[in-house]
């Protein structure tokens, strides 16, 4: 917005530098970003936020540096102008769009150039002048606010004027000479047989006001302004008008603008005015709110030490009403502040006044208070530690993919929620699982030959009816690169397992949960299980399917993944460290080596030992897996190991042999193996 100080003069005298108006300006929340000096005048660009559509006008900033210098404001006079009897032919067919339409008839307008006083003002804020007519309709827009729009009266079919939407098909060539394409969402300014503008926003070409026009239709109007800023943007056009429009007028300012307006065209083009007409939707004006606090409340969420009177002499030089009740002061904004709703936002105007830069610094008092530690946070930092300690890094995705990613994945079973009006089509669904988004990170690195991957992340996952946190892990590559050559080898399916198993540790879930063998469509057949706590599924693990990683680009490599649900982890709470003496006793260790069928589950298989086992078992490792000649096509050997051992005394070979023998007759009974 830029404003004249020649202009803001008949106003209000500042009595100030252009420096110190500029800082008093900006300490007031209007930020002048621009000052230009020309022609013996000051042109001062001002930052406007869009919730003050009044201080888009000349008037309005007058307004504001009146009360913030505490000067008087000088209002231009508007005389009483007698009306015609005879209506204007107004209709409102959309009293949405439109709830306000005054028409004003001037015949016997003589079209020339404006008064210099009047092409200086306009021409010193960017305007360039037309002629008298045109130049006092853009001159009291940018006085007032008010947007208005001159007919050449002559040229309006059935001397009609009718508010309604475009018709299919119906077309205009607006004033910069661009015919556009209307269509039934766009509020029009029609005569008798076709549009003659586009509301709110620009005229026509047809009934545009030339040298040779002497009867004028001067237009005021309230449109609704949501409606006019999507049309806007429709049509990639915008004006001063619309600019005002979409940021809301005052619907009371439709009536002062018509006839600071028709005054001036008396004026300064002649004529008389022949008909009149004030069509209003609703007869109700347009008021401002009200709220009620007092002088004490106001100082202390400001830390100032303002008076009564003056807080009342500044918002009374804004336009707001104050009255004395009970205490407390009773502020009616303005009809042209619609933007102040609470409290706060009359303490912000109080703020404003003052200047920000006056209001003294201080500190709230704190008072101290106890806050509920966040349970969660615990458990999900003690699980990162872990997993970073074993030498993964931590990764954050979008929470939005493509739609096209979960077919991608094999994952179409999951149900999908997705956002209504997507930025990109790479935003338009929630992401069921977290798959997708480590593919893609893998695919990247890999394409940049970082082709050791260990990555993890804790994220929500959202479905139709909930958000989930989960927790996922991308293994792919070799398992470690370091000086001894044996440890180069490709990462499998068990270091991934491994990884897992170590992280729930902190929750003393390790041993609880369970791996079950079972297909998936975006795992390799045969390499993937799904995990279970407390006979409950909380997630998956696999080796990735290569058609999956084929349509990631990713090729020659062997991923591995597993998802589980950090919801069911976070129930099991918190495992407490604490020293666990080293057993003083001897151990006593025994093999075991046996042939059972291979799709038997050795975790059912550790679940039953340690189960037999108690209360001497204290640890069970996996050896080795042997496929080969010596034992059947349809069997795999099995070969553990079991310790036995007590804290508080040394076992007997007696006590030993017992629990061992029943151990594996269970095994034989319960699973069909062969002992080797």
């Amino acid at each position: 917005m830029k404003i004249s100080l020649n202009w803001i003069k008949n106003y209000v005298k500042p009595g100030i530098s252009v420096k110190q108006l500029v800082h008093k300006l900006t300490m007031a929340g209007l930020e002048v970003e621009e000052v230009v000096s020309a022609n013996k005048d000051c042109v001062l660009e001002l930052e406007i936020t869009p919730n003050r559509p009044d201080c888009l006008n000349m008037i309005g900033i007058a307004r504001e540096i009146s009360a913030i210098l505490n000067k008087p404001l000088t209002l231009p006079k508007v005389k009483k102008t007698a009306t015609q009897k005879a209506n204007c032919n107004i209709v409102i067919k959309d009293t949405k769009g439109c709830t306000r339409y005054i028409g004003t008839v001037i015949e016997g307008v003589n079209v020339k150039s404006a008064p210099a006083w009047m092409k200086e003002a306009i021409a010193s804020i960017g305007l360039r002048p037309i002629n008298n007519l045109v130049d006092i309709t853009n001159y009291s827009l940018m006085e007032n606010g008010q947007p208005l729009h001159a007919f050449d009266y002559d040229k309006l079919e059935g001397g009609k004027i009718i508010v309604r939407r475009a018709k299919k098909g119906e077309t205009i060539v607006t004033l910069d000479g661009v015919e556009r394409k209307l269509d039934e969402s766009i509020l029009v300014i029609a005569d008798a047989k076709k549009p003659v503008a586009i509301a709110g926003i620009m005229g026509g070409a047809a009934t545009e006001v030339t040298a040779t026009t002497k009867n004028i239709l001067l237009e005021s109007a309230h449109f609704d302004q949501i409606l006019i800023r999507q049309t806007s943007r429709k049509l990639g056009l915008s004006s001063d008008s619309s600019y005002r429009f979409e940021r809301s007028v005052a619907y009371q300012g439709v009536e002062y603008g018509s006839k600071r307006a028709t005054q001036l065209i008396l004026e300064n083009a002649g004529g008389k005015i022949s008909k009149y007409k004030d069509a209003k939707i609703s007869k109700t004006q347009q008021k401002g709110n009200s709220v009620k606090l007092s002088v004490e409340q106001i100082n202390n969420y400001l830390g100032t030490k303002a008076t009564k009177a003056q807080i009342k002499t500044g918002l009374k030089k804004l336009g707001f009403s104050v009255s004395e009740a009970a205490k407390q002061l009773k502020v009616a904004s303005p009809h042209f502040r619609q933007d102040i709703l609470r409290e706060v936002d009359l303490i912000e105007e109080i703020a404003r006044i003052i200047g920000f830069d006056n209001i003294p610094i201080s500190l709230p008092p704190i008072l101290s208070c106890n806050i509920p530690s966040e349970p969660r946070r615990p458990i999900r930092n003690r699980v990162i530690d872990r997993l970073l300690s074993e030498g993964l890094d931590e990764t954050v995705t979008y929470a939005m993919y493509n739609a096209d990613l979960v077919g991608q994945t094999g994952q179409i079973d999951k149900k999908q929620l997705r956002v209504i009006n997507p930025l990109t089509k790479e935003q338009e669904l929630m992401r069921p699982s977290i798959l997708p988004s480590f593919l893609s990170v893998a695919a990247t690195n890999i394409n940049r030959g970082q082709k050791n991957i260990k990555i993890f992340e804790i994220g929500k996952v959202y479905t139709p009816k909930a958000e989930e946190e989960t927790l996922a892990i991308l293994m792919t590559g070799t398992n470690v690169s370091d000086w001894r050559p044996a440890s180069n080898r490709p990462v499998d399916f068990y270091d991934l397992k491994g990884a897992l198993t170590q992280a729930l540790e902190c929750m003393d879930l390790g041993k609880g949960i369970t791996f079950v063998s079972t297909e998936n469509s975006f795992y390799e057949k045969g390499q993937s299980a799904t995990i279970h706590l407390s006979a409950k599924v909380i997630g998956h693990i696999g080796k990735v399917d290569g058609d999956v990683l084929r349509t990631f680009g990713i090729k020659e490599a062997d991923v591995y993944f597993c998802e589980i649900s950090m919801e069911q982890v976070y129930m099991c709470g918190l495992k407490k460290n604490g020293y666990d003496a080293i057993a003083e006793y001897p151990a006593v260790v025994r093999d075991v080596s046996i042939a059972v069928k291979k799709d038997q589950d050795f975790g059912k298989i550790e679940n039953l030992v340690r189960q037999l086992g108690k209360p001497i078992l204290s640890d069970i490792y996996f050896k080795e897996e042997y496929l080969g000649e010596k034992i059947a096509n349809d069997q795999r050997g099995l070969v553990f190991s079991l310790t036995y051992q007590d804290k508080k005394r040394t076992l007997t070979e007696e006590e030993v042999n017992k629990v061992h023998e029943k151990i594996l007759s269970s095994i034989m009974e319960e699973f069909h193996a062969v002992l080797r």
